[in-house]
Parts: structure tokens; sequence; C-alpha cells
């Protein structure tokens, strides 16, 4: 280990309890072990301290405090999960045990850390190191252990093997093996059964067996040294065990799960009004419409600033047009940007509030894209009100979601200092110590602004960087500005399932893809669309600038403009978007209650499967849909593996046995979809056009229910779509759906949690679907039911048939006879 410094940490030991009955210092234990209730257990040695800090739901907190260490303030706010006061028994023999209730333990040997969950070693060989100017944590590696997480990364998912950075940074036109993306997390799970989480923001890395291959390490520039051991048997364990600890997503506003309406850019009224009209014209539904920078200027170039419609001539009345489409259903969207340029509308007043240099006066960027101007200094209050003020406005003329964009920041100098004194740090902080929390605190501002202000609506905000913990502030972050390419296509699988894994469970793309295009390309749009329909958020967005820069390919985003054969597949699969409203919604109560990623790997409940990991474009849509797209050029098949279980074919109804691979067939009309026998899926079902998620009606829904031998169930979710308070005020509805089939009869049970809700004689209607199958009596409570028409579940081709019940709140069973 050249050049490298081990700190031995564990010297000798004698126990004492501390003034705070809750603390427990141990310098050696001596023959009566310690057995009592304690918040935190203190190691103290000639170099140092270790703390450790029992929190609940199987998380310990490990923090060293070197002696020689001036730099150790905790900046970041990532953690809202608190302490638990727990039993605790520290013992020696020829080590340290501190045993937690919880069946958690760490021994301490030599200089060596170990973290047990009941018997079994899960992290092995911690210790502390320095080298040259970072300061970190090491572990051992296991053998076949992987390593998943780390943020967006277009990388195998399985980190092993790479050395990573943990700096948030753009990346113009990337695609598959762009290794450092706009949102690092300092997360990383191990396929063993926990995960290290590092609570620091500072400028870092982590090297996972890339230069000693059994070696895991992680260093950091600055702040607080610590990480989370964050235990779970599967990858559902340790999201409810790590979103218990850094918050979880708000429930979004029901239109997020819609269709936008996005380019860059719309250049003024007339050209937008005419887009809108055109898509409406051609039966595209439209639930957001998004407004890139040309909204305060006529230029890319020397405008960030402005915040506001400066260009009176092309944007004539911003009110009235925010006005008509919102009367559309049409909710708008508008970018902003942190930086402020001189000569622009705003910039003198926001002087005081920018980032400075070392000797206290604004910082003035020279080599900015945009101009010459200053960074807002985010971290300040007073910085935060001057920039809700400009949000205000525009919230005033009818604006309703908001995209934050170049929050990385896209340039930042470690020349910048910021002000955090409103943190508690009371010494400047310069740009790298806290530069991964930039974008994660101009979430917060906007969240914690409209909680304050507006408490009725929920945020909608695009965002592009952040940290650990920017999940519960309502962030829906894309994934950057990819090449509009089949590499890019493939690298989104990847840079979205690792932010999933990271707690950022809306993660999505420019569907289409947004950068640097020589010729349209049919194929590769509709095999993007495919792939969003199946994502957290539906985003067409790519450059069109035909009217600005003729030397820039223009390649339009809507689908309106494409030809009557793209068109029809685009329709196909936003419409079934749409259809899947009910179950799509009921991902995003599941993401609010538990923590579960509405886009989940294959291993998600089984590390165990091999297979699973090798099927590396595929996942889980919630947990009764999986999905297979395509992801290469001009494919007519692919290979899809099952999981264990047994599958429905989606498209025809073909029930398949699980654990195999197949060949599937993957014409460019084709998505491979399946759904898992026993699963329901509640689907929207209209024989209006759907011109927005406005129009949805619970009250009236489909359930389709795949038959299975084994007994299943399934909770949908229902509010107003609206009220951000519905989870906190119990103002919502849970019915849960228990379904077995028994030869040629189904049982389905239904069970709601707020029956009260139906005393208002507002009754439901649910339209049972059975694939495959004739349906040839019902039965609801005893009482003969009718079979009806099954409508047509858009894409899929198979037989259905139907029956259609009334359900008043009172547990009902409903006996299908085939």
């Amino acid at each position: 280990m050249t050049n490298r410094k081990i700190l031995l940490l564990i010297g000798f030991w004698m126990l004492m309890v501390a003034a705070s009955a809750q603390q427990v210092i141990v310098n050696n234990v001596g023959k009566d072990p310690f057995n009592g209730k304690a918040t935190e257990v203190v190691f103290k040695g000639k170099d140092g301290q270790w703390v450790f800090t029992p929190y609940g739901n199987l998380v310990i907190k490990s923090t060293y405090r070197p002696s020689d260490y001036n730099r150790n303030e905790l900046m970041s706010n990532a953690v809202i999960g608190s302490p638990q006061p727990t039993q605790t028994k520290i013992t020696v023999a020829n080590s340290q045990t501190i045993e937690f209730e919880n069946g958690l333990s760490v021994v301490i040997q030599r200089d060596k850390l170990y973290f047990r969950q009941g018997r079994e070693v899960k992290v092995k060989n911690a210790s502390y190191f320095v080298q040259d100017n970072n300061r970190g944590f090491r572990f051992m590696l296991s053998d076949g252990e992987k390593w998943l997480g780390g943020g967006g990364r277009a990388i195998p998912m399985d980190r092993r093997g790479y050395k990573i950075n943990l700096y948030n940074s753009p990346s113009y036109g990337y695609g598959l093996g762009a290794d450092n993306l706009n949102f690092s997390v300092p997360i990383l799970i191990s396929s063993n059964g926990y995960a290290l989480f590092f609570d620091n923001p500072s400028k870092g890395y982590f090297d996972i067996g890339l230069t000693e291959k059994s070696t895991l390490e992680a260093g950091f520039m600055s702040g607080e040294l610590n990480f989370y051991v964050v235990f779970g048997r599967n990858l559902d364990e340790i999201m409810f065990n790590y979103t218990s600890l850094t918050g979880r997503q708000p429930l979004p506003p029901r239109w997020a799960l819609g269709n936008f309406v996005s380019r860059f850019g719309y250049r003024s009224e007339v050209q937008v009004k005419d887009v809108v009209a055109k898509m409406q014209a051609a039966k595209f539904p439209i639930d957001g419409l998004i407004f890139d920078l040309f909204w305060f200027g006529d230029d890319i170039k020397g405008t960030l600033g402005n915040f506001d419609w400066v260009n009176t001539n092309k944007w004539p009345n911003p009110k009235n047009m925010l006005t008509q489409f919102r009367q559309q259903n049409i909710k708008s969207v508008l970018i902003t940007e942190p930086f402020f340029l001189k000569g622009t509308r705003n910039y003198a007043e926001a002087t005081p509030f920018l980032a400075t240099d070392a000797s206290g006066k604004p910082f003035t960027y020279q080599d900015l894209y945009f101009g010459e101007g200053g960074l807002i200094d985010i971290f300040r209050k007073p910085a935060r009100d001057f920039m809700w003020k400009l949000y205000k406005k525009q919230v005033a003329n009818g604006v309703s979601g908001w995209w934050s964009d170049l929050g990385e920041p896209e340039k930042h100098p470690n020349t910048i200092m910021h002000n955090l004194k409103d943190q508690g740090v009371n010494r400047p902080v310069s740009a790298d110590e806290i530069h991964n929390l930039y974008g994660h605190q101009w979430s917060a501002m906007l969240y914690e602004k409209y909680r304050d202000d507006y408490p009725d609506q929920r945020l909608f905000h695009l965002n592009r960087a952040g940290f650990a913990g920017s999940q519960r502030y309502s962030v829906f972050p894309w994934t950057g500005d990819v090449a509009r390419s089949w590499s890019g296509l493939k690298a989104q699988w990847p840079v979205m399932m690792g932010m999933s894994l990271s707690g950022l469970p809306y993660v999505h793309s420019d569907a289409g893809g947004f950068a640097m295009a020589e010729k349209a390309d049919a194929e590769l749009y509709v095999r993007w669309l495919q792939f969003a329909a199946f994502t957290p958020v539906f985003r067409p967005h790519g450059t069109a600038l035909e009217d600005y820069d003729k030397t820039v390919k223009s390649i339009p985003s809507e689908p309106v403009f494409w030809d009557g054969a793209v068109q029809f597949l685009a329709r196909q699969y936003i419409r079934l978007r749409y259809e899947l409203l009910p179950y799509n919604y009921s991902l995003a109560y599941e993401q609010a209650a538990k923590g579960k990623p509405l886009m989940r790997p294959l291993y998600y409940y089984n590390f165990n499967d091999p297979e699973a990991f090798n099927a590396t474009d595929q996942y889980f849509w919630g947990d009764n849909l999986m999905v297979a797209p395509v992801m290469t050029e001009a494919a007519t098949s692919r290979k899809v593996y099952l999981p264990e279980g047994q599958w429905y074919r989606f498209s025809d109804n073909q029930l398949l046995e699980g654990k195999q691979w197949l060949d599937q067939n993957a014409g460019i009309h084709y998505l491979p979809l399946y759904a898992k026998a026993g699963s329901f899926i509640p689907v929207w079902q209209t024989d209006s056009v759907i011109r927005s998620t406005e129009a949805y009606d619970s009250k009236n829904l489909s359930l389709i229910y795949y038959p299975s031998a084994t007994s299943s169930s399934y909770t949908w979710y229902d509010d107003d779509g609206v009220e951000p308070r519905t989870l906190e005020r119990a103002e919502y509805e849970l019915i849960t759906f228990t379904g077995s089939t028994r030869g040629s009869m189904i049982s389905i049970e239904l069970k709601t949690n707020n029956p009260a809700a139906y005393k208002r004689k507002q009754m439901r209607s649910f339209t049972i679907l059975v694939p495959g199958a004739v349906i040839k009596e019902v039965m609801v409570n005893g009482k003969p039911a009718k079979v009806v028409t099954a409508k047509p579940v858009m894409l899929a081709e198979g037989q259905f048939s139907a029956t259609t019940i009334v359900f008043d709140g009172k547990p009902a069973t409903v006996e299908i006879k085939l």
C-alpha cells in the first residue's frame, strides 16, 4: 500500500458511562460487559474516535472523527431518520463486540470493523484511510459480490471493476459507457444483502475493485467521515430501510403521469399554440407543455437571469396564453437556471446573492458558455427568498411546474466560495466541498416554498442534479442531454435503474433522444417511445431549432410531425400509458408509502437468480408487469428471460413458464410485455378520445385478472390526484383484490380500507376481464351477475371475457365459472 497511511484505531479500552445516560464511551472494557439502552457507542483512540449510532429499520451509522482533521462538518441534510435508543450489549474477548437488540452487531478486531446481521458477517474489514487529499473508508469485497447503485451511470449495473467519480457532471451527447453523469448518489448496494451509504456531498469517488480487486474504497476531500450500513434480505427491504432514512417521494400530481409536449425550443406564442393545435387535431393527449429557455429571451446566450417574458412581440400576453392552456387542462412548465448574466433583467438585483470568490466579492464567470455572470448562492436564505420571488411571479401567471437546468452546477470551479451559515457552518465553503448538494438545495427551496405558499398544490419539478434525499422534495430527474442514437437509448436502462436503486424513483429520459443527430431515425424514435411508455415520466424532447439556427439538424420530438406510420405507433403506446393510469398511479403510492421504485430490476426480490442479473435490459414495471424493450437497430426478435413463476404474454395472453430464456417476436409494432400470473392490472377504458388525465374516471374501471392456481393479492390506490396531504389526512382509498383459480373456478374478493366513502352513494363499477377464456357464469356474493362483452385493451390482441360488478364498499366475493 504505497503512500498510504492506515490508522490503527482501536487501542486499549475501558468502560464508562458518560454524563448522558444514552451515550456509552468505551476504553478497555474489562471483565463486566455493558448492557443497557444506548443511542450511540463511542470508541476513543489516540488518533481519533469511532461513533456507532443505531437507527431503526436495520441501519447503523458509523462515524470516524480523526484528531488531526478540521473539516469534519456534516453539511448534508440527506438523513431525516432519527437515532433510536437501542438495548445494547458490549463485550470483550479477543475483540470488542457491540450487539444491538435488532440482531445487528459491530465487531472491532485489531484495526478492522465487521458488521453482522445475526451470525452472518455482512461488512468485512472496514477501516479508515488517508491518502493525498482524500480521506475515507476501505472494505473487503467478497467473491461473487455484485455492487449496484451510485446514481445514474451508463455502465453495467454491477459497478464492480469500476472507479466512479462522486461529482455531478453534465455530459452532452453521451451514450453507453458514460460513467460520470449529472446525478451521482453515494450509495452502493451489495448483492449480499446490505447497502453502504456515505452522507458526504463533497467531491469524492468509489473505487470498486479496480485498483485492488478485493477492495472497495470510498474517498472524499472534505466533510464528516461517515457511512451507514443498511441491511435487508433483498432490494425491496433495503429500499424500504434506506428511504426510511432519507425520505420518500411525495405523491405526484396525477397529470405528471400523462403525455408531455416539449422541445428545445418553442420560440413564440404563435408557434407553441400551433404545435398544441396540431397534436390535439391528431388526437394525441396532452397533460404538460414545457417551455425551454426561449421563454425568457430570443437567444441561447446572454439571457440567463431575465427570468421573465422579455419579448412582448413573441409573447404578448403570457398570463392569457397560460390561462388558455390551463382551460384545456394543459399544465405549463418553465425552465430556469441558477446563473445570472450581466445585462439581464435581474442581474443587478441578484448580485448580493451570488456566490463569491475568496475575497468575498461576487464570483464572475469569464468562460461560461452562456455568457459573463455569476451563480446564485442557493445555500443562503436571502438568496432563496430572492429566487422564490421570481418563481412566484410566474406561478401567478399560471405556471404549473418547473424545470431546473444546469443545476450540477454545470460549471463550478473550486475557487467559488459558498456561505453555509444558515446550515451552521461558520466559514466560507469551497465549491468542491458541497458541489453535489447544490441541486439538492435548489430542489429543497422550491419544495419548501410551495409547501408554505401553495399548500394545496403538489409540486412538479424536473431537475438534473441532486443528492441523496432529493426525492423527498418531489423531483422528477431526467437523465441529461443524451445522444439521439441507439447507444443513447441503450444507456437509459442502467442510468434509470441506478437512479431507481439510489432512491430517485421518477427518473426518465428525453424520449427520442436529445443531442447530436445527423438524420431523423423513425425506428429509433418509435423504440424510444415504446420504452418511455413504461418509465416514470413520458416526455419526448429533442432539438428543433430550424427557425433559429439552420446549421443545427432539427428533428421534431412531437409525434404529430412524423409520418403516418410513426404517428400510429406513437398514438398506440401513448394511449396504452393512459389506459394504465390507475396501475401507474398505484405505483406512485407504493413509492410514497414504502419506498418502492417504479422501475425494478428482475433481481429486485431475489439476489439468488444469476439469470436475472444477465437480463441487462429488462425490468419490472411495478410487481405485475415485466418489460423487455427493444434497443437494437433493425431488430425483429429479441431474447427475453422470464423469472420464476408463470407469465402471460400481454399481446396474446399465452401462458409461459418462468426460469427460462425465449426468443420473442419484436417487430417495430411490438414491445415485449408480460403480466405475472395471479396479477391484477387496473385499466382505464373509455370509448372517448382521451385529451388529458383530467378526464380520468376512477369510479368506472376495468380490472384484468391473470389467473393463477396460487392465491395472490393486489392493492389499488385512489385519491383526488391533487391534494398534497391525502396520505397524512387519510383522504384516499385502498381496495385490495385477492384472487385464486381452482380448475375452472376463479374467486376474487374485494375489500376497501374506507367503507365510509360509500355511504355517500359513491359506488364503483369494475369490469373484470379474464384473458384467454370464456366466462360461463358469474356470482357476486352468491347472486347471479351478467357476462358482458369485453372491451379490447390497447395492444392486447388475445381473447378476453368480462363481467361488470358494482362495488358498494362492503366486502364482496366474485365467483367466475369458465
